[in-house]
């Protein structure tokens, strides 16, 4: 038993005087939070429909989307400045120039309008027929 009290003092002391003096451990907490929004959801208004051109001509046409997601919230969206048109009969594609209006955030409601305008220049040779093409708006949160 003497030599157990022995062996208790001895790693006792060993402890006490191999750890530096006045090192106590030391914390700090943060708040973790996470704040759950709705989903963007992005719906076209309408076709874009130039309906008849007569070759030689120009003329305009209006659409737009609707986004719906977290009232406020900052927005980016992407939309093409040009769209090719094409015809199976033709090699030359007509090309659609996109003026748009694109807001930076959702409003009150959680809405935003996008207008988007298309000029189309025909020249006086193009193929005559229907062209079609698409065009793609992406939007997310900043």
């Amino acid at each position: 038993m003497k030599k157990l009290l022995i062996l208790l003092s001895l790693t006792t002391a060993i402890t006490a005087f191999g750890a530096p003096h006045g090192n106590t451990e030391k914390a700090a907490t943060m708040n973790v939070t996470a704040t759950v929004i709705k989903p963007l959801t992005i719906v076209k208004t309408g076709d874009m429909d130039f309906g008849n051109i007569i070759q030689g001509t120009n003329t305009t046409a209006d659409s737009g989307y609707t986004i719906t997601g977290e009232k406020g919230q900052p927005i980016i969206i992407t939309i093409d400045d040009s769209v090719s048109l094409s015809n199976a009969m033709s090699k030359t594609p007509l090309v659609v120039g996109i003026k748009t209006q694109l807001p930076n955030s959702l409003d009150k409601d959680g809405n935003a309008h996008v207008s988007v305008q298309g000029f189309l220049t025909v020249p006086n040779n193009q193929t005559v027929g229907t062209y079609t093409g698409t065009l793609t708006a992406r939007v997310q949160y900043q």
